[in-house]
């Protein structure tokens, strides 16, 4: 009766969304990652303000004095682990983490086995932090905001459609493993 065409799953990406996928990522590049992370978590936390709240570092919220506050105000870190100093360090170490974690998926993103895999030790991972679902949907935004910003017009729509269909796997994928809905 002749050829069918493969129908392409929800969670799948095309070898053109692989190539333009790893294409993309060589121009962030890791020395960027730490930059990106900031923004990325930023914008996260900007967008549902209440992931914060899971994140903050139990340093930077508990056992604040004048102290801390005056080291802070004129950029000294040394001798004040509470500082708003530190916790900016912590979150664009957090930041450059999820991008050191990116980096790791895109390696695999041509290996669905691989893939779902990671996400799924991600999502588990991330359970034990009390995070939801809807927390995840949030690096939605953040990721296409941060992308935009960092590769300006290089952040074309063919590149935003490919990184939004891995988004879209990486959501799926780890929400499982977060509800234990593993379907």
């Amino acid at each position: 009766m002749g050829c069918t065409q493969a129908k392409i799953e929800p969670e799948a990406l095309t070898p053109d969304d692989t190539r333009i996928i790893r294409e993309t990522w060589k121009m962030v590049g890791r020395e960027a990652y730490g930059e990106y992370g900031q923004r990325l978590m930023l914008r996260i936390f900007q967008k549902c303000p209440d992931i914060k709240s899971l994140w903050q570092n139990p340093r930077v919220t508990n056992n604040a004095n004048a102290a801390t506050t005056t080291a802070a105000a004129v950029g000294d870190d040394t001798d004040a682990p509470n500082t708003a100093n530190r916790w900016k360090m912590d979150l664009r170490n957090h930041g450059s983490k999820f991008f050191n974690s990116l980096d790791d998926l895109i390696s695999v993103v041509d290996k669905p086995d691989e893939l779902f895999k990671m996400l799924h030790d991600i999502g588990s991972q991330h359970h034990n932090y009390e995070v939801k679902s809807e927390h995840i949907q949030a690096i939605v935004d953040g990721l296409n905001h941060t992308m935009e910003f960092g590769l300006r017009d290089k952040w074309t729509d063919n590149r935003q459609k490919s990184f939004g269909r891995l988004i879209n796997i990486i959501v799926i994928r780890t929400n499982r493993a977060l509800t234990g809905n593993e379907k």
